[in-house]
């Protein structure tokens, strides 16, 4: 290949690592002379002679970082949430022979420059970004070309990043298929709104789409906290004898407002033991561990930066029975 750009072997080692000091005009000849050869790099060599040129013996393990730019620490240790994506990216990285390390935005004091240089300082290579619960969109002031990177959800960043999150859209028609199992005829749907944006309104267009007849007008998008006369106003006006819902705290509202269904009819779209409801379990301790793989795989391919096309892998997660543990 050295020979067919007109450059050094070294030369053209460099240009395929995409090294700095190496000329573009460089880079550009010997990769065009790779893609003429039919030139397809081996990964497991690659990721060997990383660690040769690193000076790293065999078996030392590198570390991810997985990247929360919201919450605490302190916070995260009580959440159940984070526990489950801590856990299945921990579990991810060990099966591909790394170890996984948790940083917070808020512990550098918001200052997501400072927090690359030390994951930097600390050769760390690879970010999983973490979920995101309080906004639809992210905006970081981050070096995007300095890593392998992935996301983990829904939300909207200010760069082209891969991403690997639960898929909305199957989650819903699983519920419908659910309920209409159950023997429901006249289920409605209570969605909060703000959640619904950020998974792209995917529930409401499967409830749109594979709602049974009549469907549409029961579909409540309800901003903020509702009033209990709003609930029961919404009751009193569809009539639904079940309820797909996406916040346990939604089941109490509606008991509370008259509803005098059993718990068999409401389904829960964020399952969770706790909440004893049949449900999906959107499970994030998957998606994190699919987070991971997408990083991992461009670390191995020796890429940095936003990809191009970015990748996304969605999980639809599984239903469970409300008599199910997690």
């Amino acid at each position: 290949m050295a020979k067919e750009a007109g450059v050094s072997v070294s030369a053209a080692s460099y240009a395929l690592r995409g090294a700095p000091n190496i000329a573009a005009s460089t880079v550009e000849k010997v990769r065009a002379a790779a893609a003429r050869l039919g030139y397809r790099p081996n990964a497991r060599v690659a990721e060997l002679m990383t660690h040769i040129r690193k000076g790293k013996p065999q078996g030392l393990v590198d570390t991810l970082g997985l990247v929360w730019v919201e919450g605490t620490s302190r916070a995260a240790k009580s959440s159940e949430f984070a526990r489950l994506v801590v856990l299945g990216a921990e579990a991810r990285a060990k099966l591909c022979g790394y170890r996984l390390e948790s940083f917070w935005l808020s512990e550098v004091e918001g200052k997501s420059r400072r927090l690359a240089d030390i994951l930097r300082s600390r050769g760390i290579a690879g970010v999983v970004f973490g979920p995101v619960s309080v906004r639809a969109t992210v905006e970081l002031d981050w070096p995007w070309e300095s890593f392998a990177m992935a996301v983990i959800g829904t939300a909207e960043w200010n760069a082209p990043l891969s991403r690997a999150a639960h898929h909305h859209f199957e989650a819903m028609r699983m519920a419908v298929a659910g309920l209409i199992r159950a023997g429901a005829t006249r289920p409605g749907a209570w969605l909060d709104l703000t959640t619904n944006e950020r998974a792209h309104r995917g529930w409401q267009a499967a409830w749109l789409a594979y709602g049974p007849h009549g469907g549409r007008g029961r579909l409540w998008l309800s901003e903020g906290r509702p009033t209990r006369a709003e609930v029961a106003a919404w009751l009193r006006d569809t009539k639904p004898d079940s309820v797909i819902i996406n916040d346990p705290v939604q089941a109490e509202r509606l008991r509370d407002a008259g509803w005098k269904g059993a718990l068999s009819r409401l389904v829960l779209l964020d399952w969770r033991t706790s909440a004893g409801l049949a449900g999906v379990d959107q499970g994030y301790g998957i998606i994190a561990g699919n987070a991971v793989d997408l990083v991992v795989a461009q670390l191995q391919r020796n890429e940095r930066g936003c990809p191009e096309p970015p990748r996304a892998l969605l999980f639809p997660g599984r239903w469970r029975e409300a008599s199910e543990r997690s």
